[in-house]
């Protein structure tokens, strides 16, 4: 049986220690034999990236991880990373290539905007995966899934996001209690809210948020008026926090229908700017907020009192571990043939 190559990229190694060998030992338990490539890459003397195999990878599925969003190197330095890697790994005659990035970044950037003459980022990333030969990108689910996954389509790379439901039910069992109300910050995330809250019979409020700057929102809560009324628990759920002005105004909505509300956040990723950091931590100093509770898949180490983080890399390994035991669909590039066909051949 052909081996699983599990490699790991500089930054995802710095941000999450240890979690590589948590991939191939999840990946070994399905039968597979699993080989560990661990830092594939180096810098030359001048600073070019180097990237560098340690084995062969002829005929083999790799499974490639990689921190794009976390404190040891930018978005931009860490996908360049990924895809030298992946290519790397390609030209020297990878079968299937699958890219393991606990949170996207620039997912954020995935329409024009009226008024805007801005790229759509998402889809240069879309495009770049497929040239380096990635097969497949799995990551965490975010906001507007729909959206980005067509943005990948056609492309010859899949996109694929793994649910964050059942992690968000296990949080939410540590925080409910009696006259606890889910709260979606906006209408995107009304609908994953109100499934969450059904599952755990309680009323859901969806918060209509428009957005009036870089920072600054204006939001009005609909839902249940008993709910509002008697209004004592609130927890927030979103997908992402990064300058928390979005939670900060909800809070203030919230707090003006109940004076005294107690206030949780469950975020799938974090990534907090300067600001973020300022405002969550105002809101706890002033008791607004009691609790956040995050997964730490934006590979950062952040600083904030009553913050909780969920491990993501074990979770995405098992169901990455499910994946590769039900698909063996061939792996093909950007222009149907097999990624095999790819590979450097020696002269002959």
């Amino acid at each position: 049986m052909t081996a699983i190559i599990v490699a790991a990229c500089a930054a995802f190694a710095a941000d999450f220690p240890g979690q590589t060998a948590v991939v191939a030992d999840t990946l070994s338990a399905t039968g597979r034999p699993v080989e560990l490539h661990e830092n594939v890459e180096t810098r030359f003397p001048d600073g070019e990236l180097c990237i560098d195999l340690p084995a062969e990878a002829a005929g083999r599925t790799v499974v490639l991880c990689q921190s794009v969003t976390g404190d040891h190197a930018s978005p931009d330095q860490a996908i360049m990373s990924l895809l030298a890697a992946a290519r790397c790994y390609r030209e020297h005659g990878a079968g299937r290539i699958v890219a393991v990035i606990p949170h996207l970044a620039y997912a954020r950037h995935d329409r024009h905007v009226p008024g805007q003459r801005r790229p759509v980022m998402a889809a240069l990333l879309a495009d770049l995966a497929a040239a380096a030969g990635i097969t497949e990108l799995v990551t965490l689910a975010s906001g507007a899934q729909d959206l980005l996954t067509g943005l990948f389509a056609g492309t010859g790379t899949r996109l694929t996001f793994l649910p964050v439901h059942e992690i968000h039910l296990e949080v939410l069992a540590e925080l409910v209690e009696p006259g606890t109300v889910l709260v979606a910050p906006d209408g995107g995330a009304g609908e994953h809210v109100r499934t969450l809250a059904a599952a755990l019979g309680l009323p859901a409020l969806v918060a209509d948020k428009r957005r009036l700057g870089p920072e600054r929102v204006e939001v009005t809560l609909h839902g249940a008026d008993d709910a509002l009324d008697g209004l004592r628990h609130a927890v927030i759920v979103d997908d992402l926090i990064t300058s928390a002005a979005t939670v900060e105004t909800v809070c203030a909505a919230l707090r003006g229908w109940a004076a005294d509300a107690r206030i949780d956040v469950v975020a799938t990723h974090l990534r907090l700017t300067a600001g973020g950091t300022q405002r969550l931590a105002r809101l706890r100093e002033r008791r607004i907020l009691h609790r956040v509770r995050t997964t730490d898949s934006g590979g950062r180490r952040t600083a904030l009192d009553g913050l909780t983080s969920t491990p993501a890399v074990p979770r995405m390994a098992q169901a990455l571990a499910e994946r590769l035991t039900q698909d063996r669909t061939p792996a093909h590039g950007p222009n149907g043939r097999a990624l095999n066909d790819y590979a450097l051949k020696d002269p002959a």
